[in-house]
């Protein structure tokens, strides 16, 4: 029997059938003939880690269908296939001369993935990727094609701009886009103490800020981008494959393994990751904003008001030093403006992020309960598609319109045939 697995390898499932619709009709008549009480989830590339993926019934892998990339450059759109994998898109968008405003750091995501579960990036003024939504296409649960956008079913676009697969099968996604930009980087370690007493300041004079806090120092790297039309001035190859391959996935995975074998080393070996000292460069944004990662890892992420981020990481550097845990990987901390998305992390409320993560194979559920302990009294919202422990009775209150998602959800699909296990613990169904 075949089956499928995530990317972490921590979430399989072995459903009756596995189906790779090759065009909107292919997939219109999946659905239609589903058999009655018969479940259809449609996967990602894998890269959520929370079980939002899995069907015991009919799990549908995603496809690009051979569309391309439609590029309205009056309206600054960009029509995209729903399966299509971000790098793709970039390549795409960057050869007609635009550009994503802002995106997440990985970009082995499918678009429809990544705004589904309200993945984002970082940048105080600028919004996650569902924000940037301007309509989709919809396969609904009898089969039916709807256009949604702000004219045509906007409420179905209102409400599910994300919508964790709930609503029915993406096919493509109006993306809005910008002119091609470039992103002037500065990498640099600075003490922790001084990130988080001029916090606000920092984010508030940075295009686009994020940095690591390294567990067991005093030290966090930072990452201040600046958006810019000045030449490029890229790394070298080999440079970039030093920094970003050798030293920020081989070297590092090796400082994981030795952790996961040896854990009373792991404070020591923390002291090692600060040291790369500074460096600058020029390149186009997608370049910059994206990460590669061949570490494998479990993750937790939780968006809370901007305004709390201090206090909260305090209060995880505080408890990670109480409770003697022994963390080898970087506590990752961004930030994102308001957006009207009704399920966004980042709805109505500029938000910081904060990600925590462990090596694949080393327990995590200590260390992300306890964080999640911290951040969830500060109105935290986990991100849809990485671990949490919440259910619809306690999330409900951080969404002012999470009934009209659940009521519109029961309308499009009564029979709830998108519907699984996670979804009905995070939707309270």
């Amino acid at each position: 029997m075949a089956r499928w697995r995530n990317w972490a390898g921590s979430v399989t499932v072995a459903p009756t059938t596995i189906s790779t619709p090759r065009s909107v009709d292919e997939l219109q008549l999946t659905i239609k003939r589903a058999a009655p009480g018969q479940r259809v989830r449609m996967a990602g590339s894998g890269h959520s880690f929370t079980p939002i993926v899995p069907s015991n019934d009919i799990l549908l892998l995603p496809h690009d269908f051979g569309d391309g990339v439609g590029i309205d450059s009056d309206r600054m759109i960009a029509r995209v296939p729903a399966g299509m994998v971000l790098h793709d898109l970039n390549q795409h968008l960057a050869a007609a001369g635009y550009a994503l405003a802002n995106m997440g750091d990985i970009t082995a995501q499918t678009v429809a993935g990544s705004i589904s579960t309200s993945t984002h990036g970082t940048g105080l003024r600028y919004t996650g990727l569902a924000g940037q939504v301007a309509g989709f296409g919809l396969v609904t649960a009898n089969g039916d094609l709807i256009e949604c956008n702000a004219r045509e079913n906007a409420d179905v676009w209102r409400l599910g701009r994300v919508g964790l697969g709930a609503l029915g099968i993406l096919t493509h996604v109006d993306m809005r886009i910008v002119p091609a930009f470039r992103l002037r980087a500065i990498e640099e370690p600075r003490r922790l103490h001084d990130v988080l007493d001029n916090f606000d300041e920092i984010i508030e004079s940075a295009d686009h800020f994020e940095f690591y806090w390294v567990p067991h120092t005093k030290w966090a790297l930072t990452k201040h981008n600046t958006r810019t039309q000045e030449p490029a001035s890229p790394r070298s190859p080999r440079a970039k494959w030093l920094s970003k391959t050798v030293l920020e996935n081989y070297a590092f995975g090796v400082v994981c393994a030795v952790g996961r074998a040896v854990p009373s080393l792991i404070p020591r070996l923390a002291t090692a990751l600060p040291s790369s000292g500074r460096q600058g460069f020029t390149e186009e944004s997608h370049e910059v904003f994206a990460t590669r990662r061949l570490v494998r890892f479990h993750e937790m992420e939780y968006s809370i008001p901007r305004h709390r981020l201090p206090e909260a990481l305090s209060a995880i550097v505080e408890m990670v030093e109480r409770e003697k845990l022994r963390i080898s990987f970087p506590v990752e901390v961004r930030v994102t403006a308001a957006d009207d998305v009704p399920l966004s992390t980042s709805q109505g409320r500029e938000s910081a992020y904060i990600a925590v993560h462990m090596y694949k194979g080393m327990p995590y559920e200590e260390y992300f309960r306890h964080v999640e302990s911290i951040v969830a009294p500060m109105n935290g919202r986990p991100h849809w598609g990485k671990i949490h422990f919440q259910g619809a009775e306690t999330l409900r209150s951080q969404y002012q319109h999470f009934a009209d998602f659940t009521a519109l959800r029961e309308r499009l699909d009564p029979e709830r045939r998108f519907v699984n296990g996670y979804v009905e613990r995070v939707l309270g169904l």
